[in-house]
């Protein structure tokens, strides 16, 4: 009787896990996507500096929680993610800013699908 109880106990605590687990990966990639959806109005707004800051603090988010992100993801997505990281710092070097809003809102964008294929919906379990 002793094996049943550990044995549901274990599961539970898996459940419990798993749960807060999604809405860790949901919060923390909302966050990231928010700080770039803002850098990409700050942007259209011609408000150059603020653009960056956001974009800088959305990429140091995503250096914070990369690999904690890592231990529960698929490392493609991440790899992409990385990549446009990477392609906004440049940009932001060399002041394209006809370039920098989209690239935040296709980073923010990746950073959403990640965070929702991580949530716990039905169709997430098929």
């Amino acid at each position: 009787m002793g094996r049943l109880y550990l044995g549901a106990g274990l599961l539970a605590a898996l459940l419990a896990l798993g749960v807060w687990t999604s809405g860790t990966m949901t919060q923390v990639h909302q966050e990231m996507a928010g700080q770039l959806e803002q850098a990409a109005q700050a942007a259209q707004e011609s408000d150059w500096g603020e653009a960056q800051r956001r974009a800088e603090a959305a990429g140091s988010l995503w250096a914070e929680r990369r690999h904690g992100v890592a231990s529960l993801a698929d490392h493609t997505p991440m790899d992409e993610i990385d990549a446009l990281f990477a392609r906004l710092t440049v940009l932001a070097q060399e002041k394209d800013y006809g370039e920098f809003g989209p690239e935040c809102r296709e980073l923010a964008v990746r950073l959403k699908a990640m965070g929702e294929a991580h949530t716990a919906h039905w169709w997430n379990l098929f």
